[in-house]
């Protein structure tokens, strides 16, 4: 290929110089011969002056024997034309034979300026010849022409020696040029070789690597940039290297999940966060509606698609698992009204939904436990005013309703405000050594009445080694006895331990019972405010629904954990993993 190329330049140099050469040699012998023919043309003129002295054209005999002694002095042929155009001698032919000349161009030309000239073919001397004529006056009127005329031959033969001698030197010239040209020809050829390995090697990622050339003169320039672009290559390569790696840990550290996609809807680019949501399978390349099966984000894409605008929608996503998410589909253009992708973002709300959730079930409990004492009240203090007051056996019964309503909306306030007090961080959590047994027996102190009234045990089971703890007593104590209060209202025969142990040299406590147990579907929302197993039987025994609330955010407080276990008909078993004594 290279050589082929140098050598359709050369082909081509050479073609300009034929093409230069010939342009030159046709101009110079062309330029010669006009040379010569204007020399030979004013000779002819002055010999033709100088015969039409001494020629006499009223001597009616022939004057060829005139015409022949002046070729023999002049060289030339010499024609005597009267005015009527009939020749009177010629020096080379016998004039009585030759016809008019009257029409002859020369002559025509010299009868109306007094000198012409023509060069035509002669069929007889089968030669181009040079005529000059010019115009003969006596007496201040024309009387004839004397014509003088020259072959061309030896100015051909003089312009074609010419011509030979140029064809020589140019061919010589030629020949040094072409040898020359072939040598530097090689020479680039085998720099631009050098150079074209170069490239290669860039190109096959070999940056930062460097070209020297020898001899190399104005490709001095070329290694020198080329030097220069590896250089830059490498700097530009390590750049682009780092950029790669700042954007890899950006998306890595984003919490949402990002997706570029092609303008067809091929996943080209994922961050770290979208295996949250979909799994450790390679989304790359993968169609977009292969990974998020869901109508209001496929029309949220054809918008972005149709509008080259943003938007904005939330979605629910069921599949790995039950998730909401606020998904903002951005169109992406590189010029001005080109799709040429999308950017996707989702972004976790299913925490704040539940959040939401539990709000809205916190504001619907609250109301609905707050309305029915209050509407009891409302309803027996309407009954007293309307007289029931004055019959004294139902005014008491009224009385203590209203009053044990009034204490159920008071215990229910006192637990919100705990609940709150502890999540406001108001209620401090000063630890403190404390004593287990004697907190255990504090408790069962508190609640035996209660479980006496029911026929239940109450009993301690404590080891040999009673683990210490730090903790803050008094609410640990209130931790206990919300256990213990529940563990009695959902028993109803056998009865409730509450101990201590050690479990992988961490110490715990718990609280069991052998009460109606709990189905496996309502553990995961024990603790929530107001959610009870069985509602009505927690309302009736005066419940207000916050007590497994409070144990929650007072065990979560000292830094603890909780762990509830329970099987229908068999009982509970509450354990709070504690930490050890500091």
């Amino acid at each position: 290929m290279k050589r082929r190329i140098f050598g359709r330049f050369f082909f081509l140099y050479v073609l300009i110089i034929l093409a230069a050469v010939l342009f030159s040699e046709l101009s110079i012998t062309a330029a010669v011969r006009n040379n010569y023919l204007n020399d030979i043309r004013k000779n002819l003129f002055s010999q033709a002056t100088l015969i039409s002295d001494v020629v006499s054209f009223a001597t009616p005999s022939s004057l060829d024997s005139l015409c022949k002694q002046f070729k023999e002095q002049t060289g030339y042929r010499v024609t005597v034309i009267s005015l009527d155009g009939r020749v009177l001698g010629d020096s080379d032919k016998d004039s009585s034979t030759m016809e008019n000349h009257r029409g002859r161009p020369e002559i025509e030309q010299a009868l109306s300026s007094g000198g012409g000239m023509s060069m035509r073919h002669s069929a007889t001397l089968n030669d181009e010849l040079l005529y000059v004529a010019t115009r003969v006056v006596r007496g201040g009127r024309p009387v004839g022409f004397v014509r003088l005329s020259e072959q061309l031959r030896a100015v051909d033969a003089a312009v074609n020696s010419l011509r030979l001698k140029i064809f020589a030197v140019v061919a010589a010239i030629l020949l040094a040029t072409g040898l020359f040209s072939i040598g530097q020809m090689e020479r680039i050829r085998r720099l631009t070789g050098q150079i074209v390995t170069f490239s290669r090697s860039l190109a096959r990622g070999a940056v930062g690597s460097k070209l020297y050339l020898e001899q190399a003169g104005e490709f001095d320039e070329i290694a020198e940039s080329l030097n220069t672009m590896s250089m830059e290559l490498q700097n530009s390569i390590a750049a682009n290297e780092e950029e790669r790696k700042r954007l890899t840990v950006i998306l890595r550290s984003i919490p949402d999940a990002l997706m570029i996609l092609d303008s067809q809807g091929s996943i080209q680019l994922s961050s770290s966060a979208t295996r949250n949501y979909f799994g450790d399978a390679p989304l790359k390349g993968k169609q977009i509606f292969e990974v998020i099966r869901n109508p209001s984000f496929l029309s949220l894409m054809e918008e972005a698609r149709k509008n080259l605008t943003s938007g904005v929608s939330e979605l629910r996503l069921d599949y790995p698992e039950e998730k909401y998410f606020s998904a903002r589909v951005s169109p992406l253009s590189y010029t001005e009204s080109e799709l040429a992708g999308f950017v996707v973002i989702l972004h976790d709300i299913t925490q704040l939904k539940k959040l939401e959730q539990t709000r809205k079930d916190f504001v619907a409990n609250i109301s609905h436990e707050i309305k029915t004492p209050i509407t009891s009240i409302k309803g027996f203090s309407d009954a007293l005013l309307e007289g029931a007051l004055h019959d004294t056996e139902h005014a008491e019964k009224f009385l203590k309703i209203i009053r044990s309503n009034s204490e159920r909306i008071n215990s229910l306030v006192d637990d919100l405000m705990t609940i709150s007090k502890i999540e406001l961080g108001v209620a401090k959590i000063e630890k403190t050594p404390v004593d287990v047994p004697d907190a255990m027996e504090h408790v069962l102190t508190l609640l035996r009445s209660k479980a006496d009234a029911k026929n239940l045990f109450l009993k301690i089971d404590l080891p040999e080694a009673v683990p210490k703890i730090s903790a803050d007593k008094d609410k640990l104590i209130q931790v206990l006895t919300n256990l213990v209060d529940n563990a009695i209202k959902f028993t109803d025969k056998g009865g409730v331990t509450i101990g201590a142990g050690l479990e992988n040299d961490r110490p715990y406590l718990f609280v069991e019972d052998t009460g109606i147990g709990i189905l496996e579907k309502h553990l995961p929302r024990l603790g929530e405010r107001f959610y009870r197993v069985d509602t009505a039987r927690s309302r009736t025994m005066g419940g207000t629904g916050l007590g497994l609330a409070i144990v929650k955010h007072l065990v979560k407080a000292h830094g603890w954990d909780m762990q509830i276990e329970s099987t229908p008909e068999k009982g509970t078993k509450v354990t709070i993993f504690c930490t050890k004594e500091a």
